[in-house]
């Protein structure tokens, strides 16, 4: 008979359990909110990318044009972190292969000590053209071939056969640089992107840094005009075509492909990129694509396709806006657009326009210009690749003879990089107080007072859920993000114990058999999903190889507007507590799970003290962690803080004890 009796009273606790959670996940919010999380961010991005247009729109002569760019300049060097010490490139040519009209140098020089880089150089022959000859440096998108694949190759014999030296270089975690071989290279770009901007890095930076020391190296050559600098590259080739470009001002020339476009009609179709493509605030200052093709004051021609994933009706705005703004000047003829049929990629068309581009301005050939799209579409016609001159063929490429920058002795992988760095930023913090690192913390995840946020706070009628009230609550946000939430009241409560908060990234639901001991003990609950989980967390699209984070694209979008989703969240957090506090006149506790943990601790050690303690569990790893594991980790930008390592470690907000 006990034994029936334990049974039914076992199946009676899940039953229970069962319909707390189905009463904990009901949806109450209007309809079609679930993706209220993105649909907010998404519209503030919208916002400050138009804003950002309307700066050089609003330029009303050269002398404000000049001021805006070298303001703009100023900033984005700022923002993609603190600059490495220029060390000796200590360049070696490995090996030379004669080509009719052309010969080409495997190359291999240091961006940072013992960082080594691989490239490809190709020089034309004397006997067609005059030395010193105007330079192009290269930039691959992201194949794993890196600079040895066939368009790449391509796009180089292009440019040595009119008379330019051609460097295509290799990218980190691409061709002889890569070491992550079971992972994408985005997702690697990734890793060392959210690692460097923990430490004052950032990967924009770090990629930059690489193209700026091809160019140290092109202009050390005696065959090269040192003033005649061009750079042209597809897709995050593109990209860094672009920065480079802003970033750099030797560069007198570009030709980026396939990646200008606009970040708001980006971010709405397929989402925001790898971490090479973003840099930390930068539409909070004014600095979009408009603004990389502004910024140097260089030429520089857009590259297109119409069906690109790169929208091409973004860069079609673009390049309006572009065309605009240089009327004003009489600088029509500096800026060009070429587009072609077809996806996402470098075609014939696109490679020699851009290489025409060069002939335009480095080389003084003005015949070429007004540049007649028909003329350069006509060469995709029929063209094969496969039959094309390459350069080399797929047995002599490579640089390394095991194609591996790892087999030199000494060779430092970029995590190493970042681990030293990681140790120096150690060693080198300040001794702060407990009340100093928590400002510190606030400042630099972007952490709000409750009082800062003007949140109206709407209850629902109660309603009976077994030996408990549940009342439904919207805490609404002046900007529209709603966070939907239940309270618990027991109904034997015991008013002296303190009320606790419960938040995880997978909804309400999951916190049912909690909620039902915590009721069993008299204690009163608040379960609540906050920016980018459970009921307002659906997105457009999954960020790279981010599963188990479904809210990483939009960390990224707020990344480029200058704040962390970390800084978000914990300002939910100490919104609600600060509801529960008011109305139980005690601090709650504060229960977090998975992705919450690290706002949670934010939340935490906030000075002005809503919560008493703080429990977690299924956290990630410290940041720390991340970096030492290097190549391996998977960190994310949900859940990181830019520059924190330099000051603390999220671990390091938490009291001794912390488990659930």
């Amino acid at each position: 008979m006990v034994k029936v009796v334990v049974s039914f009273c076992i199946f009676a606790s899940i039953a229970a359990q069962a319909g707390l959670k189905e009463e904990l996940e009901r949806n109450f919010l209007p309809e079609d909110s679930g993706r209220l999380t993105f649909d907010i961010v998404s519209q503030k991005l919208h916002e400050m990318d138009v804003d950002a247009d309307l700066l050089w729109k609003n330029v009303r002569n050269r002398k404000e044009y000049d001021a805006l760019r070298k303001t703009m300049h100023s900033k984005m060097m700022s923002a993609m972190g603190d600059w490495p010490e220029r060390t000796p490139l200590n360049a070696k040519t490995l090996a030379t292969i004669e080509r009719e009209g052309y010969k080409i140098e495997k190359v291999l020089f240091e961006s940072m000590e013992g960082v080594f880089v691989t490239a490809n150089f190709f020089i034309p022959n004397e006997s067609k053209f005059k030395r010193p000859f105007p330079a192009v440096v290269m930039s691959c998108g992201h194949s794993h071939a890196g600079k040895d694949a066939d368009r790449y190759l391509r796009a180089c014999v292009i440019a040595v056969k009119n008379g330019f030296a051609a460097l295509m270089y290799d990218p980190y975690e691409q061709g002889e640089r890569r070491r992550a071989k079971r992972i994408e290279n985005t997702v690697s770009h990734n890793t060392i992107g959210i690692n460097a901007s923990l430490l004052g890095w950032s990967m924009p930076l770090l990629r930059t840094w690489d193209g700026m020391r091809a160019i140290d190296y092109v202009q050390s050559r005696p065959e090269v005009d040192k003033e005649k600098i061009g750079f042209m590259g597809l897709s995050g080739g593109g990209t860094m075509t672009s920065l480079i470009t802003a970033a750099d001002w030797r560069v007198k020339v570009s030709a980026p492909a396939c990646y200008l476009t606009s970040l708001r009609s980006l971010c709405e179709s397929i989402g925001p990129q790898d971490a090479e493509q973003n840099i930390f605030g930068q539409l909070k200052f004014g600095l979009n694509h408009t603004g990389y093709v502004f910024v140097s004051d260089a030429k520089v021609a857009v590259m297109g396709r119409f069906r690109d994933f790169f929208p091409i009706y973004g860069t079609l705005d673009l390049f309006r806006t572009v065309q605009t703004v240089a009327a004003k000047f009489g600088a029509e003829e500096n800026y060009a657009l070429v587009s072609a049929a077809g996806p996402h990629g470098w075609v014939e068309s696109t490679q020699t326009a851009s290489v025409d581009w060069m002939r335009t301005h480095l080389k003084g050939e003005k015949g070429l210009f007004p540049f007649d799209d028909r003329r350069y579409r006509a060469l995709d016609v029929g063209f094969d690749l496969k039959k094309a001159d390459q350069g080399l063929s797929p047995e002599e490429r490579g640089v390394l003879p095991a194609k591996s920058i790892f087999d030199i002795p000494n060779s430092r992988d970029i995590h190493d990089v970042l681990r030293d760095r990681l140790k120096r930023a150690v060693a080198a913090r300040p001794k702060y107080s407990v009340s100093e690192r928590a400002a510190i913390a606030a400042k630099l995840a972007g952490v709000k007072k409750p009082s800062e946020m003007n949140v109206m706070v709407k209850e629902l009628p109660p309603v009976s859920v077994g030996a408990a009230t549940l009342t439904r609550l919207v805490f609404i946000y002046p900007d529209g993000l709603m966070l939907p939430a239940c309270w618990l009241e027991p109904k034997k409560c015991d008013k002296a114990k303190n009320p606790v908060i419960m938040i995880g990234s997978k909804g309400r639901g999951e916190w049912a058999p909690a909620v039902s001991s915590a009721l069993e003990d008299g204690v009163r609950v608040l379960v609540a999903d906050i920016t980018g989980y459970g009921d307002i967390g659906g997105m457009e699209d999954q960020f790279y190889d981010s599963r188990e984070c479904p809210e990483e694209g939009v960390s990224v979008m707020l990344y480029l507007m200058g704040e962390s989703m970390t800084g978000r969240r914990a300002t939910d957090m100490l919104v609600i507590g600060d509801w529960v506090q008011k109305k139980t006149s005690l601090q709650p506790i504060l229960a977090a799970r998975a992705t919450a943990a690290i706002p949670a601790a934010h939340a935490y050690a906030d000075s002005s003290k809503v919560f008493k303690n703080v429990f977690i569990s299924q956290p990630p790893m410290s940041w720390t962690k991340f970096v030492e594991k290097g190549v391996d980790a998977s960190p994310r930008y949900t859940y990181m803080v830019v520059n924190a390592l330099l000051h603390y470690d999220w671990v390091d907000l938490l009291p001794v004890d912390t488990e659930e």
